[in-house]
């Protein structure tokens, strides 16, 4: 057995063997495919990029190659690197390039350690520059390597700078770099600063422990305004925890701060931490009322219940226009409140009083010729029933017998389809109707009229008035409703509600006490 079983074993060993030869000899002719299918010029840029990596390596230890001839090689690879345009869906020849190197490059990093003189501190936080780029495509991402390379480099410039010998490569280091590194960057900022705050138990409000991380914030943010990415310069800020920051920016102006502060309002809506919703509407509104557009600002400011806010926007705003769509947003809010000492006192108290609004809605109907009243057949078009239409009948055939459940359903969609008209052809015209329906009925059909005569308290209450004093409880608990629902969100100096209601409230019968409330 112990010949088989050695005999098992070294065919395994040669089969293996074999296999390593054919992947080596396959790799092999890969590379020969792809070396001859490259073009001249894209030969020629592999062996520069090949010759400035031997350079930088110097595996010889040549005492020709000097630190000023290895950083000259890394000028080469810099400006490569960062003139290389591509399309979207291949990598940049210099990164492919330099892929193979990258392991090579990094253990050369990993023996620059120690207090290094100035020349040799330039070559590493240069090389350090260049390896956060390749490690955006060739690192893990789990390790953030780009950002910690990133990192290392800025320490040691600023040790430079310290040492009173500044590199002229530590200016405008990051964004010369281009918009897809800076994102990547961005991205592991994020994280980093969340596993922070896990494994040291840094405090977010604090900016020690984040320090080297603020300081890059600072450079990525105005980088992303500049270049039309505002919403990737917010969503950095929310990650950090700093979106104050925007309100300290000069790059805020009238051409990207309506990008800025819809994202910032939208994104509000997806918050999970109320701190974090009242930052970013506070953020939206500071950037609106430092551009001057008060009226976007009122809208955030009514967003987050900041009414004392509305005396200081129509205080600062001082176009008369904006005022009164100020003053009209108010009203359709709801917001009870009174202008003073302003010379358009009396005009502005009717717009947030809503007191024109049932004319003005009026106007546009008429510009937009939809005053004649509708019907509920209109919407039913039950006529349609052969054709495959729907009917309000159950039985569509023969005589139609008014049912208590249909003309119900009518009265309510009468009173919504026309709803502010200031008249139908069911109920203004005679009271009829009204009488077609029985206890409930009747009083859902006296409310409708609150709803079609909506907003024009003057003359509303006139239609209204009679069935006040009707026989039938339920006749007057709807025109209560309707007193109600004709005067919601219309301020009036008499106040009819009050006065024709409030005695109803005390009285005996229960059912105009439900109404009247």
């Amino acid at each position: 057995m112990a010949p088989k079983d050695k005999e098992e074993k070294a065919v395994t060993v040669s089969a293996e063997s074999d296999k390593k030869k054919d992947d080596d000899g396959k790799k092999k002719k890969e590379d020969v495919d792809e070396n001859e299918n490259m073009s001249d010029e894209d030969r020629e840029l592999k062996e520069r990029l090949e010759t400035c990596v031997s350079t930088v390596l110097n595996e010889e230890n040549e005492a020709s190659v000097t630190i000023p001839i290895r950083n000259n090689a890394l000028d080469v690879i810099v400006n490569e690197l960062r003139t290389a345009t591509s399309s979207m869906t291949s990598v940049p020849k210099p990164l492919k390039f330099l892929r193979p190197h990258f392991a090579k490059i990094k253990d050369l990093y990993g023996t620059m350690e120690g207090d290094l003189a100035n020349d040799s501190l330039e070559l590493r936080a240069r090389l350090a520059d260049v390896l956060a780029v390749l490690a955006m495509t060739m690192g893990k991402p789990e390790e953030r390597e780009s950002l910690k390379f990133k990192l290392a480099g800025a320490k040691d410039y600023e040790t430079l700078e310290s040492k009173g010998a500044p590199s002229k490569h530590a200016k405008d280091n990051l964004n010369s770099w281009g918009h897809e590194f800076v994102r990547s960057l961005a991205g592991e900022i994020g994280q980093e600063y969340n596993q922070r705050i896990v494994d040291s138990g840094a405090d977010p409000e604090s900016d020690e422990p984040f320090q080297d991380l603020l300081k890059m914030v600072n450079d990525i943010v105005p980088f992303h305004l500049t270049h039309n990415a505002e919403a990737e310069a917010v969503d950095l800020l929310i990650e950090v925890q700093r979106l104050k920051y925007l309100l300290e920016l000069d790059g805020i102006d009238e051409n990207n701060y309506q990008r800025i502060c819809l994202y910032l309002v939208k994104t509000a809506s997806y918050m999970s931490d109320p701190d974090d919703l009242v930052e970013m509407y506070e953020t939206a509104y500071e950037i609106f009322k430092k551009q001057k557009q008060y009226f976007d600002a009122l809208l955030v400011a009514l967003k987050m219940d900041r009414y004392e806010e509305i005396p200081v926007l129509l205080g600062e705003c001082e176009d008369p226009l904006v005022k009164k769509q100020m003053c009209i947003m108010l009203g359709r809010h709801r917001v009870n409140y009174e202008v003073e000492d302003d010379p358009l006192e009396e005009e502005l108290n009717e717009l947030i009083g809503n007191e024109k609004l049932s004319e003005q809605f009026l106007k546009v109907a008429q510009d937009l010729d939809v005053l004649d009243p509708k019907t509920p057949e209109d919407i039913y078009k039950s006529h349609l029933a052969e054709t495959g239409g729907f009917s309000r009948r159950r039985d569509t055939g023969g005589a139609q017998v008014d049912s208590a459940r249909a003309n119900l359903a009518s009265t309510f969609v009468n009173a919504f389809v026309n709803a502010g008209f200031g008249k139908d052809k069911l109920m203004t015209p005679d009271s009829e109707w009204l009488y077609k329906n029985k206890d409930h009925g009747m009083m859902s059909a006296a409310a409708s009229l609150g709803s079609i005569l909506l907003w024009n308290v003057e003359e509303g209450l006139t239609q209204i008035d009679k069935f006040l004093y009707s026989n039938e409880e339920y006749v007057k608990a709807g025109a209560a409703l309707a007193v109600g629902i004709l005067s919601s969100g219309v301020r009036n100096d008499a106040d009819p509600a009050l006065a024709l209601l409030s005695e109803h409230v005390e009285g005996e019968s229960h059912i105009m006490k439900c109404a009247s409330c």
